[in-house]
């Protein structure tokens, strides 16, 4: 098992909170009201079975981890992997995705839109292509690309950009933006970019691989399409933060993560365990998040009043800070990772 301690580390990054997210009580109420929709949607869900094993690395060994919302999540004993206790069929995937899949696009608003532009995925896509062996001409593939936000940042560096996407109203909005995006599945996607043999020299995903029902199974995929020495980077919410002690402490007040349409919640091993046995080294780990937001989050919920006091116009304006000691402490909520195909 690969070392963190041997990766490339960086911590925090600074975030105006009042751009990226709502900062009043209804904000938080309507987000969590979106959980409780979604809960609600796969518990009534039909056709569903128990997970016996874990969907990272095979083990039989799990335990439960978690209930939230009543959505029961488990976690194995050998990678540390947590994972929603129950396999949900395609069709009720599918259904669910077409009906309710707008009801969790919590960033539409075009302010949202520019800040998280600017100073969310630049930054990022800058970062990437740090690790890029050749500069020109490159396909970056983004997986489970939404309406496009990120991709738009990378294309704007001078690379083609690809993506793929279930939500037909963010597929449209990508392709507006000029984007090569594909309302299809990865396996779907797969057959496109075979039949016009393209290859991909970097790939990105992030809150994707803890939205599928089998991890490996699209890494398999995603490998067909990366080149050797080609990029990947992934970024997760992290199971081991202080955000999800605090909604396994709260649940009914839970946002953002630990939903039910979440299939994982990954922990560094577990990811590093799924990097490590599909051929991909580790370069760079970055620890960012928004555990001071989930403490907003609680106090504004249990007072609607809060949200006019000094001290949430103090945490509002101090919030990277805040932040910040998460961050150093390794407890955010993000598990940001770039890595190298090293193998096939």
């Amino acid at each position: 098992m690969a070392k963190i301690k041997k990766i490339q580390t960086q911590f925090g990054k600074d975030c105006r909170i009042s751009s990226l997210k709502g900062v009043k009580f209804i904000d938080f109420k309507n987000q969590n009201k979106i959980s409780r929709i979604v809960a609600k949607e796969f518990l009534n869900s039909k056709n569903k079975k128990i997970i016996k094993k874990c969907i990272i690395c095979r083990s039989n060994k799990i335990k439960p981890a978690t209930t939230v919302l009543g959505i029961k999540f488990a976690q194995c004993k050998r990678c540390a992997h947590v994972f929603n206790k129950h396999h949900y069929d395609n069709n009720f995937l599918k259904k669910f995705w077409k009906k309710k899949g707008d009801i969790i696009n919590v960033h539409s608003h075009s302010n949202q839109q520019k800040y998280r532009s600017n100073f969310l995925s630049k930054p990022k896509v800058d970062l990437i292509l740090r690790y890029a062996k050749n500069k020109k001409n490159l396909n970056w593939l983004d997986l489970g690309c939404g309406n496009g936000e990120f991709l738009f940042s990378a294309k704007k560096s001078g690379v083609k950009p690809y993506g793929f996407d279930l939500n037909s109203r963010d597929v449209k909005l990508a392709r507006s933006k000029g984007l090569n995006v594909f309302q299809k599945n990865i396996n779907e996607f797969y057959e496109y970019a075979v039949s016009k043999n393209i290859k991909f020299d970097i790939a990105s995903a992030t809150g994707y691989f803890d939205m599928v029902n089998d991890p490996n199974k699209e890494m398999e995929i995603l490998n067909r399409l990366i080149k050797k020495g080609g990029i990947l980077m992934i970024d997760l919410p992290d199971f081991n933060s202080v955000t999800h002690e605090m909604i396994r402490g709260f649940p009914s007040e839970s946002i953002r993560h630990l939903n039910a349409c979440q299939r994982s919640s990954f922990t560094s091993k577990s990811l590093l365990f799924l990097l490590k046995q599909n051929g991909y080294k580790v370069l760079f780990r970055w620890h960012y998040g928004l555990d001071f937001y989930m403490i907003m989050n609680y106090l504004n919920q249990k007072n609607k009043y809060f949200q006019n006091t000094n001290a949430m116009r103090i945490m509002t304006k101090r919030f990277s800070e805040f932040q910040k000691i998460f961050d150093k402490e390794k407890g955010s909520d993000t598990l940001f990772f770039i890595a190298k195909k090293i193998k096939g």
